[in-house]
């Protein structure tokens, strides 16, 4: 007796084997890592460079700030009239902060009252320093204040995914 078997390629099963299984199952948890370290260097990438940027703001505001004192105290020494010493120091700040044009603009108000001058350095997107000298008669100063704050504006969150809880 002779056996003929009939090979009919559309009714065979395809059959999936334990290691086609986990390859499978392996190749899916392996995209999916992927994806979320994709995602994960984004939201990294965006993070630093927002650091960047206020870095590099704090820095402009401590030099300009710097360089009002120190323009400041030279004038005096100088023997220039306060008020003119004080725009002096007030131009040589924002001089020093266009130098800087990464940092963005910077405003600078200085004013003075009686041998106390004080000066606000605000970038424009909530860092500002603050700062104010006290002469003596013997053309010494003293640091009263010297003050970086930054405000914070919230943005609106998405919420949840059943909403408000």
């Amino acid at each position: 007796m002779a056996h003929t078997r009939a090979s009919s390629s559309t009714t065979d099963n395809v059959r999936m084997g334990p290691l086609a299984v986990f390859t499978l199952i392996t190749v899916i948890c392996l995209s999916i890592l992927a994806v979320l370290s994709l995602a994960t260097a984004h939201a990294t990438l965006s993070l630093s460079q927002r650091r960047a940027q206020a870095t590099t703001q704090v820095y402009a505001n401590e030099t300009a700030a710097q360089t009002f004192v120190a323009i400041l105290d030279e004038q005096l020494a100088a023997g220039t009239a306060p008020n003119e010493a004080l725009e002096a120091a007030r131009t040589a700040a924002l001089d020093t902060a266009q130098g800087k044009s990464e940092a963005g603009t910077l405003a600078v108000s200085a004013q003075r009252q009686g041998n106390t001058y004080s000066a606000t350095f605000d970038c424009g997107n909530g860092r500002t320093l603050e700062l104010q000298l006290s002469f003596d008669n013997d053309g010494t100063y003293h640091i009263d204040t010297w003050r970086m704050t930054t405000v914070y504006h919230d943005e609106p969150t998405i919420g949840n995914l059943w909403g408000s809880l």
